[in-house]
């Protein structure tokens, strides 16, 4: 039993207090271990096939996969802008089938991922990760229900006025330990919030049953 504060880091397993981004091509998962799966619209390129699809459906089914991505938008690279909507489209549809929350990864696509969100208007609850924009981003993004993950570089001001229980915490490729990106967030906040991110990351994952802070997520 350990609690998960990390909701994302491409850091190599075994990763005790995070949820390790593994990308489809190359999946391995580890006993004991909580990933996301997905397809990065770096990687959009090639069109994927109704055989491939339906293998990254199988693996995206196993219980030591908490959610669906990283998977988005990315304006200033990856494959042509078709494929990646195509692509996350099709993930988001995973997401809802599998009834996994989504992590996005989102490059000056604001209007892209809350336009979506709106249409499809998900069961799932979604993630924007490594989230460094203005406040005025941030708005945008949360009022569509949105959660905010942040790393070891943000802005200040966003950070201070995302709502508390949209606020998430992550490594990405970080060398600081989760508990050193926590520490500077509350630095910033003037108040410690060790226990929020980790009652966030819970109901990020889990749904909504509220942990306490005497709750542990089991891996």
């Amino acid at each position: 039993m350990t609690r998960c504060l990390d909701i994302h880091t491409h850091h190599s397993a075994p990763q005790p207090q995070a949820v390790v981004s593994a990308s489809y091509e190359d999946f391995d998962p580890q006993e004991g271990q909580l990933y996301s799966l997905g397809i990065h619209p770096w990687t959009s390129y090639n069109k994927f096939t109704n055989d491939q699809w339906a293998d990254f459906q199988i693996k995206a089914s196993l219980p030591c996969v908490v959610a669906i991505g990283e998977c988005g938008i990315d304006r200033l690279k990856g494959g042509p802008m078709y494929n990646q909507l195509l692509i996350f489209n099709r993930q988001v549809e995973i997401s809802e089938k599998l009834k996994k929350p989504l992590i996005i990864h989102d490059v000056k696509a604001h209007e892209i991922v809350t336009g979506m969100k709106r249409d499809i208007n998900p069961t799932q609850k979604w993630l924007v990760h490594g989230f460094r924009y203005k406040p005025t981003v941030a708005k945008m993004l949360t009022e569509q229900g949105i959660y905010l993950s942040f790393g070891e570089h943000f802005n200040e001001e966003s950070l201070r006025n995302v709502p508390r229980e949209k606020l998430l915490a992550e490594t990405d490729e970080s060398p600081l330990s989760i508990e050193q990106i926590i520490a500077n967030l509350s630095a910033t906040l003037g108040e410690d919030i060790t226990e929020l991110i980790a009652i966030n990351t819970g109901n990020f994952l889990y749904g909504n049953n509220i942990l306490t802070t005497d709750d542990e997520i089991e891996i």
